[in-house]
């Protein structure tokens, strides 16, 4: 009796682990898998998440079997960065759920190892393994041999980005050339070209339409990296009105820093939708990108199998025309070694063709079912994402709506009344101090620090500073009795020019500093 293979009924992936240093630095991760008869706890590196996917498009040919996520972040310095590693996990973990929840991949032959296998025995599997391909020749051997590039198995994306519309006409048309060349045509049905035709279409239209939600959504979230910058700035630059100008000795000394927390506080919101945009929307619509990719490799893998069927069809039509050509020879006999030749060469060609048209017929089956299953799984992710996005596009929009009208019952008036003196002493305030940074590419507000903000905590009152009379003003004119020494009501001022280093070309600051000698009082913009 032969016992059944076990599947994997559920699996992690978690812990990501650095080893090594130097070039042979790697991460690996744990796998927790659970099957029918217990559990098993193996680490793999991304390279073995690579042979398995490999693998697996080999052994279940014509199925569309998911992509992993990149192996390598942007910039080679984050590889083992803790973010990019976080990322990768989850990518990894969303392969093998695709896997094991795949009714045609769950229970392949390669995937028992890669869940179970000590280290040792991972190798030796690995070794061991034999990849079940369409056609077991060595196309080097044959001089006459075809190699085509048709949508060369699977793109990516930065590859098919740098195409032009004349690159890809071009690649579109290279196996059609290559089959001219040979005078071969697809052994396929008009209407199986018909419609594995189409769904090369499809595909790529699937792929331009992502591509730009993609593409330009990422432009977005640059310009809410933007927005939550000029917000944060705005705030404080409220918050300094507050703290430096006439109001802050009346009733409406509350406006300004009002408007300073709202506005700070909006930032904070933005940033928040930032991160979330990305994790929610961006991440999973490139994760649709890759599977997009994964149905044209299919595509692509279905075109190779027809094509080596019709190749070795070819190959034994043409042992046959040499055969018939001895036998109506008048030589005849001369050449009946050649003949017998001949003879076992397409009855070895004949058995290499049937097998080839089970294949083709295998993959062709296999990827028709599939692609009904991709279509439905494929358009129902991407409706959850855009109702997810929709759903937190909204909250985040009442938030800030909320906020902005927190603000309005302190703009609706202006009391200019000088305020009570306080009887005691005056309540800590948070201040945000602007400074101006000049340097040869222009003006810059730089914000020195700011003022605390929770979201969702409300902000306690802060009383306004005590009135105090204010300074009488200085004469409009001196006395004309008098001279000019005498008359002066204020002693001597001194302008200061602060200069900035930020630049080799000595650039004027953004300080000027007022002292009178008599009172040493500093002002500071």
């Amino acid at each position: 009796m032969v016992e059944r293979v076990q599947y994997a009924l559920a699996t992690n992936v978690s812990k990501p682990e650095n080893k090594g240093t130097g070039r042979a630095k790697v991460t690996d991760y744990l796998i927790t898998t659970s099957f029918q008869k217990g559990q098993s706890l193996v680490r793999r590196t991304f390279e073995d998440f690579e042979w398995v996917q490999g693998q697996l498009v080999e052994e279940r040919m014509g199925i569309i079997v998911p992509v992993l996520p990149i192996k390598k972040p942007t910039n080679n310095k984050d590889k083992f960065s803790e973010e990019f590693i976080k990322e990768r996990q989850e990518g990894l973990d969303r392969f093998l759920q695709r896997i094991i929840h795949h009714s045609e991949l769950v229970d392949a032959p390669c995937l028992l190892p890669f869940f179970t296998a000590n280290p040792a025995d991972w190798e030796t599997a690995k070794a061991n393994a034999t990849k079940n391909e369409v056609v077991d020749e060595d196309d080097d051997e044959d001089p006459n041999s075809i190699k085509i590039d048709a949508h060369a198995a699977m793109h990516t994306p930065s590859q098919e980005k740098k195409r032009g519309p004349l690159g890809k006409w071009f690649a579109a048309k290279r196996d059609q050339w290559a089959l001219q060349k040979k005078n071969l045509i697809l052994e396929e049905t008009p209407a199986e070209a018909k419609k594995f035709g189409d769904l090369h279409t499809y595909a790529d239209h699937l792929e331009v339409c992502t591509r730009i939600l993609s593409e330009d959504y990422e432009q977005m979230l640059g310009s809410y990296s933007s927005m939550a910058e000029k917000y944060q700035t705005m705030g404080a630059a409220f918050t300094q009105m507050w703290g430096e100008h006439e109001l802050s000795t009346t009733n409406s000394s509350q406006l300004y820093q009002t408007l300073g927390q709202t506005w700070a506080k909006i930032s904070k919101r933005i940033e928040g939708r930032m991160a979330s945009g990305k994790r929610h929307f961006a991440t999973p619509v490139d994760d649709l990108i890759m599977d997009v990719m994964a149905l044209k490799a299919a595509l692509t893998k279905r075109k190779t199998a027809v094509y080596n069927y019709t190749k070795q069809l070819q190959e034994g039509r043409n042992l046959q025309e040499q055969m018939d050509k001895i036998r109506q020879s008048a030589d005849f006999t001369g050449q009946q070694d050649k003949y017998y030749q001949l003879e076992k060469d397409i009855r070895r060609s004949d058995l290499k063709v049937e097998e080839m048209r089970k294949q083709c017929e295998m993959v062709t089956s296999r990827l028709t079912r599939d692609i009904d299953r991709f279509r439905m799984e494929w358009h129902e992710r991407m409706r959850q994402i855009l109702e997810d996005f929709h759903k937190q596009q909204i909250e985040f929009l009442q938030q800030q709506s909320m906020e902005f009208s927190s603000a309005l019952s302190a703009l609706s008036t202006l009391d200019t009344g000088r305020s009570d003196l306080s009887t005691g002493p005056p309540a800590p305030v948070a201040k945000t101090e602007i400074h101006m940074s000049y340097s040869t590419g222009g003006a810059k507000p730089v914000v020195g620090s700011s003022i605390p903000v929770d979201n969702g905590v409300s902000f306690p009152e802060v009383a306004p500073p005590p009135a105090s009379a204010p300074p009488p003003p200085p004469p409009l004119s001196p006395d004309p009795s008098k001279s000019f020494e005498d008359t002066k009501s204020l002693d001597s001022v001194v302008l200061e020019n602060s200069t900035s280093e930020d630049d080799d070309f000595g650039a004027m600051g953004g300080e000027i500093k007022l002292s009178e000698k008599s009172g040493a009082v500093m002002t500071s913009l």
